[in-house]
């Protein structure tokens, strides 16, 4: 009987075990959702085993909590299914997850100058990237490896990982999670050839509300590299991150992602100005309905349940819990200072936005 039995066991987690994560502060953290670790790895484990739920990993418990499925629960399954159970007492990496440089060619409405280079030079900001030696990895023993950032596609050393990873260990499995703003030829010519490949782009909404989303996008040249994608690359998924900007729209997008792939994943925000509080009650119903399309849609794959459980839990959202006021009046503030610095105007976007926003 494996010891990674998340029903039997509800703290355990396979990642800690066989997992890298390193944040744009070069911080180690259990994975991309944990806190950053101020002890040891391997009392984390411990605690694990014993049954205790670290502090460190507390975004996975609450989701569980909110009867969502939770990365603890959805790594642990696909690690043990493709029969990579490690030894109680190790830790090896087997799957490296790095996000090493904030270079980045947008940016996204709830992103930041921390994780955007050119974010930071709008706001006057500095900004670098830690120290990081790709090169300290054995390529031959990782099974998985992902890249993001920033923009990973600006990124001139995760270019060279990966074509070091095509030579010497072309069974890995390489995730490279990409705006595509821009696609570099280099990247083209490794979608093209790269066997192992999966391309996750990500995508919030279409048209201009996409381009108001994410600035400074050209949609058109978004949706060629889309295309471009689809038809070279190995496997390609989305991740869309339902906000109060783009949820009331959600229907609309997903319906267009699914010309591209049925592998949809949708990251429910939760905290701060972004989220469902923000949104008063006379003007949620745009949002339950698109909620409620999605519900109705067939997604025929092992990503479906996963995306039908994020969309009941946004409904869940919208539909029964409170507004603030004050989160409402805090993304007006924050939308007018950016709009402002990129002369745009959610009110020329999207005027249902506009209407409740600036209400």
């Amino acid at each position: 009987m494996t010891i990674f039995d998340t029903n039997n066991n509800k703290s355990i987690c396979i990642l800690p075990w066989i997992h890298e994560h390193l944040d744009l502060g070069g911080n180690q953290r259990p994975c991309c959702e944990g806190q950053i670790l101020k002890r040891p790895l391997a009392e984390l484990r411990k605690d694990m085993l014993q049954g205790i739920q670290p502090s460190e990993c507390q975004s996975c418990y609450k989701r569980e909590a909110l009867k969502e499925i939770s990365p603890r629960i959805q790594e642990t399954a696909l690690w043990i299914k493709k029969g990579h159970e490690p030894k109680q007492g190790t830790h090896e990496v087997l799957y490296l997850d790095v996000r090493n440089d904030p270079t980045c060619n947008l940016k996204c409405k709830m992103c930041g100058p921390h994780a955007s280079t050119l974010w930071a030079k709008e706001v006057g900001a500095e900004v670098s990237a830690p120290e990081y030696d790709l090169g300290k990895y054995d390529i031959k023993k990782l099974k998985k490896v992902y890249l993001a950032g920033g923009e990973p596609t600006y990124n001139n050393e995760y270019l060279s990982f990966v074509k070091k990873i095509m030579h010497e260990n072309p069974d890995c499995e390489v995730v490279i999670n990409t705006n595509l703003k821009q696609l570099p030829l280099p990247w083209k010519n490794i979608i093209s050839t790269m066997k192992n490949l999966t391309v996750t782009i990500s995508c919030d909404a279409i048209g201009n509300l996409a381009q108001y989303m994410r600035f400074p996008l050209v949609w058109e040249t978004f949706e060629e590299n889309v295309k471009f994608c689809k038809e070279n690359a190995n496997f390609v998924m989305f991740n869309l991150v339902a906000t109060n900007l783009n949820t009331h729209r959600i229907h609309d997008t997903v319906q267009w992602m699914k010309n591209y792939s049925n592998a949809i994943s949708i990251l429910n925000v939760d905290g701060e100005i972004w989220t469902h509080r923000a949104v008063p009650h006379t003007h949620r119903h745009a949002y339950i309905q698109q909620l409620e399309k999605c519900l109705n849609m067939k997604m025929n794959n092992v990503f479906g349940y996963k995306f039908k459980k994020s969309i009941q839990s946004l409904l869940h959202k919208y539909s029964s819990q409170d507004h603030d006021e004050v989160l409402q009046k805090a993304l007006a503030s924050e939308l007018d200072t950016q709009d402002k610095k990129r002369g745009l105007s959610v009110g020329n976007v999207d005027p249902f936005l506009n209407e409740w926003v600036n209400k």
